[in-house]
């Protein structure tokens, strides 16, 4: 999703946004998210417990993998949660979901976790998907490395920009949320008219 900078905001589908003053600051992503990442040793899978995410589920973060209670609760002193963000960071860097829930999951090394602190979750996961943010990831990613990755204490480091209004976070992160929603409403329209498969 193109991030777009504009005083006004036009939609297609969704409620509109209006226009607002643009005040905006720059902030490291490490100010304002706590930085985690997941267990670096492949897990002991069970058929059922708890729900084990890696890279190749970021798009819905729902897996067929479990691992046990006792190994989630050994290994995961903080987990996801309700508004936190996973990125992925291992393989694919910088792409993003927002937690919507608060049932247990654990995530592999791949996924770094963003803990939630008071901005906005919607807002600055598509912030992150943004031209700026991604080059700043991009900076510091080891393209060299097999397969590419980001290290967790890189991450931080990369500036993001924020309006100072936590009404207008809250304004901009509905508006995505509510596009996402349209995108996701089409893409099923498009796999069931095509036979399962997506429209050009």
């Amino acid at each position: 999703m193109k991030w777009i900078k504009s005083k006004t905001w036009k939609e297609s589908g969704v409620s509109p946004l209006g226009s607002f003053a643009v005040s905006w600051e720059q902030r490291k992503l490490g100010d304002i998210v706590g930085i985690y990442d997941g267990v670096h040793q492949t897990p002991n899978y069970q058929n059922s417990g708890v729900m084990f995410l890696s890279v190749e589920n970021i798009a819905t973060l729902k897996s067929s993998k479990f691992i046990s209670e006792e190994d989630f609760k050994r290994d995961y002193k903080v987990y996801p949660q309700e508004n936190d963000i996973l990125m992925t960071r291992i393989g694919d860097v910088g792409t993003t979901n927002v937690v919507t829930d608060n049932g247990l999951k654990a995530y592999y090394v791949s996924l770094a976790l963003l803990k939630y602190n008071s901005t906005d979750p919607y807002f600055l996961s598509n912030a992150i998907q943004s031209d700026y943010v991604q080059k700043g990831l991009a900076n510091r990613t080891l393209k060299t490395a097999i397969p590419m990755k980001i290290n967790k204490d890189e991450i931080g480091k990369v500036s993001v920009m924020l309006p100072l209004s936590a009404t207008e976070q809250q304004q901009i992160g509905k508006y995505f949320r509510s596009l996402d929603h349209l995108i996701t409403l089409h893409q099923r329209e498009s796999t069931y008219f095509t036979g399962g498969f997506y429209a050009e």
